[in-house]
């Protein structure tokens, strides 16, 4: 039992070491314009669920469209409206998301990462990140959805539920990173708030509808475009 002892010690230390690498990172801000792209970069020391959501459309923010790159700039994943709503733990505290904002819970290998936040319907271009977004020239494309304010306009009339939606949106975002050993924001069109960052451990996955639609494979033979 005493030779057993240290082996045993030394397993529960090596657990404690390796939960400490996963941590939740918040981050938001506003764009200050319609074609705008956030970049955010993150890594994993070992495999894992991420998951990365917007919390911003039910305050009034504009359509988010959230795309993930590996660290060569090849398309993983490209996440649009992530499905009916609900909330999501991180660093403690339970943020609300709409049938808007954007949803992604993706199986990933240890490496680094880039996520880019971009407004519906600025879709990248291709499986490329070097080929850019569809809006990258025209900095009001909004504006052809039809909206007072002139930019940050809704292109959805309705919801899933039939009920009319604000067509003038604000330039607010809220993006979280889940589950990472680090995140960061590596472009902005003005600074954001890194609103708070915790070495907490593994997160739980809460439940939400709709769930499998919004998850895609990182060892999948070709980028997934979730609506």
């Amino acid at each position: 039992m005493k030779k057993l002892f240290p082996v045993a010690l030394l397993g529960a230390c090596l657990t404690v070491a390796t939960a400490v690498e996963a941590a939740d990172f918040d981050f938001n801000g506003n764009f200050a314009n319609d074609n705008d792209k956030l970049s955010f970069a993150f890594s994993l020391g070992s495999p894992g669920t991420v998951t990365l959501f917007t919390s911003s459309w039910l305050g009034g923010g504009f359509d988010p469209i959230l795309t993930l790159w590996d660290g060569l700039g090849n398309q993983l994943a490209e996440q649009d409206d992530g499905g009916l709503g609900g909330s999501q733990l991180s660093n403690g505290v339970n943020f609300n998301y709409g049938e808007f904002d954007s949803y992604l819970a993706i199986n990933l290998v240890a490496g680094n990462y880039l996520a880019t936040l971009t407004q519906y319907d600025n879709f990248s271009v291709s499986a490329a990140l070097a080929d850019g977004f569809l809006r990258d020239a025209d900095p009001q494309f909004t504006a052809a959805f039809g909206c007072s304010n002139g930019r940050f306009c809704e292109g959805s009339l309705t919801d899933s539920n039939g009920d009319p939606v604000e067509p003038n949106r604000t330039a607010a975002w809220d993006l979280h990173i889940l589950n990472v050993a680090n995140a960061q924001i590596v472009s902005v069109p003005e600074p954001p708030t890194l609103m708070l960052l915790s070495l907490s451990g593994l997160f739980l996955l809460g439940g939400r509808l709709g769930k499998a639609r919004s998850t895609a494979r990182a060892d999948a033979a070709s980028p997934v475009r979730l609506a």
